[in-house]
């Protein structure tokens, strides 16, 4: 994979991680060629485009849909110029659970992992485009509106979008991973839920599991999509911020309540995941007193 054409993507939120782009002639027109480590759904909405999918190409026009895996290299140029199209770029995240059911083992991994073969294109005649095209919709919309939930909305809808595609494929789930590894996670997930507050290496959530070190962050990331430190960090600053948003706390007390023994690294932890300092959380917690 070249280096030079990796995406860094624009995610506001690391802990809702998705994006919903907008390519509509004259604003912007056209996807260069690059490549991410998120999933992607492409929809034209008006003309045609001409994309490139690995080391595929086809044309796409209204109503097509493209999937794009994690990590594989497309683009897309418009033919003509009345063109339109959305595309909605997730974190493989906002699918998994935790490994707290098979669904994620049985049938998300596998199609990340390529295990299991899905179609890229989707053309407007096939009999899952329309639905497919109806979730995408609907998640722009939401995701543009932000009401209340909204982020159940999305998730549901990516999450079925993910379930037809899986239903297009002829491939059958592989034969399911020994338990003992995955069993070994839900406990450590369990064990970091109780204990947050408290300082957690991975030297000691590996010996819960009694795994070493290396396949304990190994098999962590594997069965999350986060590393070990990630997952932590995005744990402790969801309840910091719902500390900070009571108004009854200070940042230093969010921060220490959380499992945060540095205030600076608080901070800059809070700032990248949530796109705002904690300070602004907390006056915004008094203006709405």
């Amino acid at each position: 994979m070249e280096k030079d054409l990796f995406e860094h993507t624009d995610i506001p939120d690391r802990t809702f991680p998705i994006n919903v782009f907008h390519v509509a002639y004259p604003i912007q027109v056209s996807i260069p060629l690059h490549w991410h480590d998120h999933l992607e759904w492409v929809l034209v909405r008006r003309g045609a485009f001409r994309v490139h999918i690995g080391s595929d190409t086809a044309v796409l026009r209204e109503g097509d849909i493209l999937f794009v895996n994690a990590r594989q290299m497309h683009a897309a140029f418009p033919i003509g110029e009345d063109t339109d199209l959305i595309a909605v770029v997730f974190n493989d995240a906002l699918l998994r659970n935790s490994a707290l059911d098979r669904t994620e083992r049985t049938f998300v991994i596998p199609i990340i992992n390529q295990e299991i073969s899905v179609p890229s294109v989707i053309k407007a005649s096939h009999p899952l485009a329309s639905e497919i095209g109806d979730c995408l919709a609907r998640i722009d919309r939401e995701y543009r509106e932000k009401r209340k939930g909204y982020e159940l909305f999305i998730k549901s809808d990516l999450i079925r979008s993910f379930a037809l595609i899986l239903s297009a494929s002829e491939d059958e789930p592989p034969v399911t991973r020994a338990a003992k590894g995955e069993h070994s996670i839900q406990n450590i997930l369990h064990y970091i839920s109780s204990r947050y507050q408290e300082p957690i290496t991975i030297n000691e959530a590996a010996a819960v599991c009694n795994f070493t070190p290396t396949y304990f962050c190994s098999l962590f990331k594997k069965s999350t999509g986060k590393t070990f430190t990630e997952y932590l960090n995005m744990l402790r600053v969801h309840e910091a911020e719902l500390l900070l948003r009571t108004g009854k706390v200070t940042v230093s007390e969010a921060a220490q309540l959380s499992g945060f023994s540095n205030l600076t690294y608080f901070g800059r932890v809070f700032k990248q995941l949530k796109g705002v300092r904690p300070s602004e959380i907390v006056r915004h917690a008094k203006l709405l007193k």
